[in-house]
């Protein structure tokens, strides 16, 4: 089988778009902190109470949910191109 033919499974293609999905909202989110505050050290502050979990949990959840969508309609699209 040509490999400019295959296509990758469903699971890659979440990690794959999870992984992406959560570095770029995080260095966005630093970035937009560093803006408002001037350093980063308001970052490391809002994480002292044990906030992070939460906050990683929520990220992570997010990122699933979007890597999930988005496997399904690359892989919807990639198998309609290799069937025409």
């Amino acid at each position: 089988m040509n490999k400019k033919n295959q296509i990758p499974t469903f699971l890659s293609l979440v990690i794959r778009f999870s992984v992406i999905f959560i570095l770029v909202v995080m260095a966005i989110e630093i970035i937009f902190q560093l803006f408002k505050s001037g350093n980063l050290n308001a970052v490391i502050d809002s994480f002292n109470d044990n906030t992070w979990i939460a906050y990683i949990a929520m990220k992570f959840s997010i990122a699933i949910v979007y890597g999930v969508f988005m496997a399904y309609l690359t892989q919807k699209r990639l198998k309609k191109q290799n069937k025409s």
